[in-house]
């Protein structure tokens, strides 16, 4: 995995085995951390394209669903207009956090994004998208 970019609270990687991102959100997030977490995958998306994303939100302590319509409603819009086709997105365990994810979902129109309860579940799917 190359590492696009690590912080304490945030980890992207591209995975070029699967030509895919790999995004661990880690602790304590708020709308403003889940914002600018959002705009640093976006860098990372530009730096370098790619279709698919595992969305790893295993480690998220807290709910942020003041920030879940703009996550579902536009940075996911943003994902797709980057090419962005498929996400794997792993459920908190943390129930509030769980939470705020269900509500981006409502929001979320492109690109194809699924919920998991485990990463390799998550893996799993989404190795298998995409193929012709």
């Amino acid at each position: 995995m190359e590492v696009l970019y690590d912080s304490p609270p945030l980890a992207i990687s591209y995975d070029p085995a699967h030509e895919w991102l790999y995004v661990e959100w880690r602790g304590s997030h708020t709308a403003a951390s889940a914002r600018s977490g959002g705009e640093q995958i976006l860098d990372c998306l530009r730096q370098q394209p790619c279709r698919k994303m595992l969305n790893d939100n295993t480690l998220v302590t807290s709910d942020w669903e003041s920030a879940a319509r703009w996550v579902g409603g536009e940075y996911y819009q943003q994902l797709a207009e980057l090419r962005m086709r498929y996400v794997a997105w792993v459920c908190a365990t943390n129930w509030s956090a769980r939470k705020s994810m269900e509500t981006a979902m409502l929001f979320i129109t492109e690109p194809t994004v699924v919920l998991f309860d485990d990463v390799a579940t998550a893996y799993t799917w989404l190795a298998r998208q995409g193929r012709h």
